[in-house]
């Protein structure tokens, strides 16, 4: 019997310690917040009274867990505000940081109990409670000498009762999970309508979704099958029944056997008895179809809420983050965090905790300017860090916004030159190195920057998701990273396609269009593959080419099957086998893949029993790709290096003495005959004598410019498919669809001109000609 009392003390106590380290979770978040508005207003009397509360809470929840050190810390602390409380004297900004440091403490000493660990061995309980025996009689005057940040919230706040808390404070193999039923928050029976699932147990839960809704699929497509086998037999009925009245006729003259007209009659009452019955099948299995449908979408959903979580989740711990940095460099900052009702699925919100950690310290760190500049700026002396999340359909949207001086183009272009790195023209593409592992604009490392890895930490986090991350700014004025990801993981709409024996799932967020081209549609623009779609020329390359082996090539063949993507102002054109539907689908995790693959591939969804297809990392292709390179990828211009025949004569056009002087060099050393003419009135006499194989044109001439001279090349029968090189210095996407529009067959700039790219061109277009 005293065997049992000890076992069930124990139990016990293991089942209060399990409680409080919730209880504890969740006043820590409280007691932040709270502690970030006395920080700003010492005076406040309200969130005085509420950081005693959170301590005498604690300090009650800890006696009864038997926890004597997480007692001993609350009880100082609930005395300094106690002190405070009656005297009406407001509390020193030394005695605020004690309270921060108390708050840390707290923490530690929950992870330690965490880890099966006393929590009086926390080294930072056992300074802190040093401190605070120290200061227990000390009396200080107000005044902070610290900046402070305040948080600010926008919209509803969720309830935090059954909310994850953060994962370094609690182990995250639960979940809470509220029942159908649950009522008013923060009620007793609220609390009992909630239970607690193991994630392995609701990812199982989402496995065995998946399945059903891949099943659903397949089942889907029986209806169909079923009515197919019901009008066969309608038609068979309906032959058999013209025949067999000939056939009647033929043995009622012949004086055959009645028992023979017998049968027959018996084989039309069981085919018109087998035509109900697979009818009626072919209705019954549609209606189950149809009801199995709605159940898998219903289940489906279900499953998908359950792993959902509100974006607080992830944004609570900012305004004490962004506290620390502030008043570790000096700086004042608000805090503003909107759409903390916002939510998304579990492992999304857990994906970006570090990420939108790191952005939030750069904001202060790098964005934000000293008091005193923001003064000189005419800027109020604290700075804004905003952060707002939002849905637009499937994905969910995050900012980090300063207003602080932008970004500094000229020290990262500086930097990089440094660096001995390519520089990039456009100020966006220079932005985008930000990103890049081990680059920072810092010269010198501390303990909060200069590592020149954060942002590849958010990059690299992002792109798992599947998502992006932009940058913009405005100099003077602020900097805004924007983050997109997935809603789910879980669940996605998704444009499904082959290439070669493979399925491969595109999320269709990314996808902008779907098409079948001719292969003579296909331009070659500076050696790279290009494809007109509206008014925009965009490079055109395989899936195949783009993910790698083992994927091959599309096989040859008059038609391309082509869908675009576009993310952020970039947009691709792609090529595979195959273009089969678009589907709802269910993402597994690819738990064995190395960092490569999961780079090129965020999940593999089931599509029915057998079949697999892996989920494109869509997002991450786009971003590593910039404007992809198209060259060599079997779109109908060929790798390899064609030998010219010395007799192919080709026409150089252009006003300048100094170029045409260049491209005639080039082409005569490389064996082929040149002529060369002045502008396009010149260039066209020359073309309608004959015996030019080759033009390759200025834009910009007098009299007639490039373009028209194009366009009049195009006009004539007898040169329609006489091959025409542009060579421009105007760069403009806009200006490279022009060329592309009025007949050209390739557009090489005269920034990046190099004799390699000239001959590659000339020879691709001599060797289709031939």
């Amino acid at each position: 019997m005293t065997e049992r009392t000890a076992a069930d003390r124990t139990a016990l106590a293991a089942r209060l310690l399990v409680t409080f380290l919730d209880e504890l979770d969740e006043q820590l978040r409280a007691l932040d917040a709270d502690l970030l508005a006395l920080e700003r207003d010492p005076a406040d009397a309200e969130h005085l009274r509420s950081v005693f509360r959170v301590a005498h809470t604690l300090k009650g929840a800890s006696r009864a867990a038997g926890v004597h050190a997480i007692e001993e810390v609350c009880h100082a602390l609930e005395t300094m505000c106690a002190v405070a409380r009656d005297s009406g004297t407001p509390l020193a900004s030394s005695q605020i940081s004690l309270l921060f440091a108390g708050s840390d403490a707290l923490a530690d000493a929950g992870k330690l109990l965490r880890e099966g660990r006393d929590a009086g061995s926390s080294a930072v309980v056992v300074e802190l409670l040093e401190q605070l025996r120290r200061r227990a009689s000390a009396t200080e005057s107000g005044g902070r000498t610290s900046p402070a940040p305040v948080l600010e919230t926008v919209g509803p706040i969720p309830d935090r009762r059954s909310a994850d808390p953060e994962p370094d404070r609690r182990s995250s193999d639960t979940a809470s999970v509220p029942d159908p039923g649950t009522v008013a928050p923060g009620s007793a029976l609220a609390a009992r309508d909630q239970v607690r699932v193991g994630t392995r147990q609701l990812d199982s839960l989402v496995t065995v979704a998946g399945e059903l809704l891949a099943m659903t699929g397949m089942i889907g497509d029986r209806p169909a099958d079923a009515e197919a086998i019901a009008e066969s037999i309608r038609v068979w009925r309906a032959e058999w029944r013209r025949g067999a009245g000939v056939y009647r006729r033929s043995l009622a003259q012949s004086d055959a056997s009645p028992a023979i007209i017998g049968v027959m009659a018996a084989v039309d009452d069981h085919l018109a008895h087998l035509d109900g019955q697979v009818a009626e099948l072919a209705r019954a299995i549609g209606n189950d179809a149809r009801t199995l449908g709605g159940t898998t979408s219903r289940l489906v959903e279900n499953v998908r809420r359950l792993r959902m979580r509100p974006f607080a989740d992830i944004a609570e711990p900012l305004p004490r983050a962004t506290r620390d940095i502030a008043a570790s460099v000096g700086k004042e900052v608000r805090v503003v965090v909107e759409g903390q009702e916002v939510e998304a699925d579990r492992t999304v919100l857990d994906a970006l905790r570090e990420p939108l950690l790191h952005l939030a310290r750069n904001a202060v760190d790098h964005g934000l300017e000293a008091p005193a500049e923001r003064t000189r700026q005419g800027k109020q002396p604290e700075g804004s860090v905003g952060v707002r999340a939002e849905l637009g359909g499937d994905w969910l949207r995050v900012t980090i916004a300063d207003d602080g001086a932008g970004l500094d183009v000229g020290a990262i272009r500086q930097m990089l030159k440094e660096r001995g790195r390519d520089i990039p023209i456009d100020d966006r593409d220079v932005a985008r190195t930000l990103f890049e592992s081990g680059f920072s604009t810092r010269r010198v490392a501390t303990n909060i920057s200069g590592r020149g890895v954060g942002l590849d930490i958010v990059r690299t986090a992002v792109e798992r998701l599947g998502g992006t991350v932009t940058v913009q700014w405005v100099a003077g004025a602020g900097t805004t990273f924007t983050i997109e990801v997935p809603v789910s993981v879980a669940t996605m709409r998704a444009l499904i396609v082959r290439v070669g024996k493979q399925m491969l799932a595109i999320p269709t967020t990314f996808v902008e269009r779907l098409m079948r081209v001719s292969r003579e549609q296909v331009r070659s623009v500076e050696g790279s593959s290009m494809l007109t779609v509206g008014s925009e020329a965009l490079p055109l390359t395989s899936l195949a080419r783009l993910l790698g082996a083992p994927l091959v090539d599309p096989l040859p063949g008059p038609l391309l099957n082509i869908f675009t993507l576009g993310l952020a102002g970039r947009r691709l054109a792609i090529a595979v086998d195959e273009l089969c539907e678009e589907r709802e689908v269910f993402v597994r995790p690819l738990e064995y893949a190395g960092h490569e693959a999961a780079m090129r591939y965020s999940g593999a969804a089931l599509l029915d029993g057998t079949q697999i297809a892996l989920v494109v990392n869509a997002g991450a292709l786009l971003g590593s790709t910039g404007r992809a390179d198209g060259r060599d990828a079997s779109m109908g211009f060929a790798s390899e290096t064609i030998a010219p025949p010395r007799e192919w004569h080709i026409l150089v056009v252009d006003d300048s003495i100094t170029t045409r002087t260049l491209e005639e060099s080039v082409l005569s050393a490389a064996g082929y005959r040149v002529t060369t003419a002045v502008d396009g009135v010149d260039a066209l006499r020359l073309v309608k004598a004959g015996g030019v194989d080759l033009v390759v044109s200025d834009v910009e001439m007098p009299r007639l410019d490039g373009l028209g001279l194009t366009e009049q090349i195009r006009a004539a029968p007898a040169h329609a498919k006489l091959p025409v090189i542009l060579v421009t210095s105007l760069d403009k996407p806009e200006e490279r669809a022009r060329g592309l529009e009025a007949g050209a067959d390739a557009y090489i700039m005269k920034s990046s001109f190099d004799q390699d790219t000239l001959l590659g061109i000339v020879r691709q277009l001599l060797g289709d000609a031939s």
